[in-house]
């Protein structure tokens, strides 16, 4: 079996278990592994393809569980952020990319740890509309140019106080909206290759074991484990962009 093939499976195993399991994780492990292996931008493209179907198996039975008014605020917010980040996506090259993709999970985890440091909310809530509007914009431009939505309104959500549940159906309800707009932006104005289309379709049943095995896992994680699966996941993905991208953006 071909090595890159090996490692893309396997990363997209894990990445959709994760995402599954939580709500994220396949932007913040597989979409990194797919630019690092794959060097191109296309690798944006079909991390964005293979969440929206993980989505799509997902959120029809965890509909009931999601915050519908905070939803709608953080999609409302993705409409601004989703061509920003396109523009983003298109102006820089792939190296730098990485190293944005980086900076952004890093920031993620310190607002996680800040997060588990503070006393939340309870039972989720508060921020304000303005607050939460920032929040999908912030998502939207994640999803532009680097496929990943998720981890900040996820973070957001943690620290204000929403247990696994809701995090977790509002952020895979999130995508249904969010992903197809990014995929139907990018089509429209960097296209899509038939090569991008193939990797996609090859991924797909990867995606999809990793989806039934997250959901077995869903049943297992305690709020505790669930933030630690998080804050692992987030130390790991940046330590590993960094490590990719920096030694080829220094000087020589």
């Amino acid at each position: 079996m071909d090595q890159q093939f090996l490692i893309l499976t396997i990363a997209v195993v894990v990445a959709s278990a994760l995402q599954s399991a939580t709500g994220i994780g396949f932007g913040v492990i597989a979409g990194p592994v797919m630019l690092i292996v794959l060097n191109s931008g296309a690798a944006i493209q079909i991390s964005i393809a293979l969440s929206l179907l993980i989505a799509v198996v997902l959120v029809p039975s965890l509909w009931r569980n999601m915050d519908r008014q905070l939803l709608v605020r953080f999609l409302a917010g993705s409409l601004v952020g989703l061509p920003v980040g396109l523009v983003i996506f298109l102006s820089i090259e792939i190296d730098l990319l990485k190293l944005l993709a980086g900076l952004a999970v890093l920031f993620t985890l310190v607002f996680v740890l800040r997060a588990k440091a503070a006393t939340p909310l309870a039972g989720g809530g508060g921020g304000g509309k303005l607050e939460q509007l920032s929040m999908g914009g912030i998502s939207g431009a994640m999803s532009g140019s680097l496929a990943m939505p998720g981890p900040i309104p996820a973070a957001w959500m943690l620290a204000r106080g929403y247990d696994k549940t809701t995090v977790r159906a509002t952020i895979l309800a999130m995508f249904i909206f969010s992903y197809p707009a990014a995929l139907a932006l990018q089509a429209s104005l960097v296209g899509v290759s038939s090569e991008t289309v193939w990797q996609s379709m090859i991924l797909a049943p990867p995606s999809l074991v990793g989806v039934y095995i997250g959901r077995w896992l869903a049943a297992l994680l305690t709020e505790r484990i669930f933030q630690w699966a998080l804050i692992s996941v987030l130390a790991t993905t940046t330590i590993f962009l960094f490590f990719s991208s920096i030694p080829n953006l220094v000087p020589r």
